[in-house]
């Protein structure tokens, strides 16, 4: 009997070793079948590319669904509580301010060109001793400009490929003058420079106030969510008899409606408090082809005489007004 406990525990002993060094033996870790859906993979990269404060929101919505259901027994809870803390804050937050931001570097940049120019440097030289201080909206922009002039592409086709990558009616408005003066030169260039960066400005002013008159309804609209949120807690927690009829089938889907329908007005009211898009004119005509630049080829045409009509009626190469729309 000794013997053959002896022999049970030297056998352990060395099972114990054999699996331990094995342990030590780093080999490829293989995923398990539930993590390798598409499901599950799908989640786990929203997760993992999500930012904190999306990960914040999700997990809040999560556990206030969770206690929801749990203080009132309502299944819908589970569902609707988090949609609406993780929707709402999306609804009501403030639309990223792309288009202020980049005519302010717009303008930033059309007063470094014009100083740069003021030095006796043509509008392309200016444009290339200036591309390291532009601002960083424009880095990317100016750098892919740069290299077309150093690829010996005409400034007017290198400037329309800029204003492609900037897409917007305002950079087509600023580049289209920038044109302008860079085939004109002299002292002309530096007065268009001078009098477009005045124009940016008021530009940038008043884009800012309109910016600041459309946050105002989403403020009230916070203001207001927030108060029938809270109201909404305190009734529960206070007057649970009120919302008896709530958690019978028709109460859950009256519930369900009446979230879709302030969901539903808080999205009219967030699409129509961000600007409305502005049609672009610099654009390409489709019978002209320039290698290496999106769409095929492009021409300045009537937008080129639009803008030089505006420069003209104001005073030869005088200011180039930019109108103030959507306010």
């Amino acid at each position: 009997m000794n013997a053959f406990g002896a022999a049970v525990l030297a056998a352990m002993i060395t099972g114990g070793l054999a699996m331990a060094v094995i342990g030590t033996i780093p080999r490829p870790r293989k995923l398990s079948t539930g993590q390798s859906t598409s499901l599950w993979r799908n989640v786990d990269k929203k997760w993992r590319t999500a930012s904190r404060a999306a990960r914040i929101r999700w997990t809040a919505g999560l556990a206030a669904g969770v206690s929801s259901y749990l203080f009132t027994g309502w299944p819908i809870c589970l569902v609707l509580v988090p949609a609406l803390v993780i929707g709402l804050p999306m609804l009501l937050a403030d639309p990223p301010e792309t288009e202020l931001d980049q005519l302010r570097g717009l303008e930033r940049w059309v007063r470094l060109v014009c100083g740069s120019a003021s030095t006796g440097k043509s509008v392309v030289d200016a444009i290339r001793a200036t591309r390291a201080q532009a601002p960083e909206v424009l880095a990317e922009p100016l750098a892919a400009l740069v290299t077309r002039l150093d690829s010996r592409w005409p400034p007017r086709l290198a400037l329309q490929g800029m204003a492609d990558d900037l897409d917007s009616a305002d950079a087509d408005q600023v580049i289209a003058a920038v044109v302008i003066a860079a085939e004109r030169g002299g002292t002309g260039a530096g007065t268009t420079l001078s009098a477009l960066a005045e124009s940016l400005q008021e530009r940038t002013r008043a884009m800012r106030e309109i910016a600041t008159e459309r946050a105002k309804p989403r403020i009230v609209v916070r203001q207001v969510s927030a108060v029938i949120g809270l109201v909404l807690a305190a009734a529960l927690m206070f007057g649970r008899d009120f919302f008896a009829p709530y958690s019978t089938l028709v109460g859950q889907v009256l519930l369900c409606v009446y979230a879709l329908i302030y969901t539903a007005a808080l999205a009219v009211l967030a699409k129509r408090s961000r600007p409305r898009r502005r049609e672009r004119i610099l654009v390409r005509t489709s019978g002209s082809t320039d290698p290496g630049v999106r769409g095929g080829g492009g021409a300045l045409g009537g937008s080129e005489r639009a803008a030089a009509g505006q420069l003209e009626s104001a005073g030869r190469l005088a200011r180039p007004r930019l109108g103030v729309e959507d306010a």
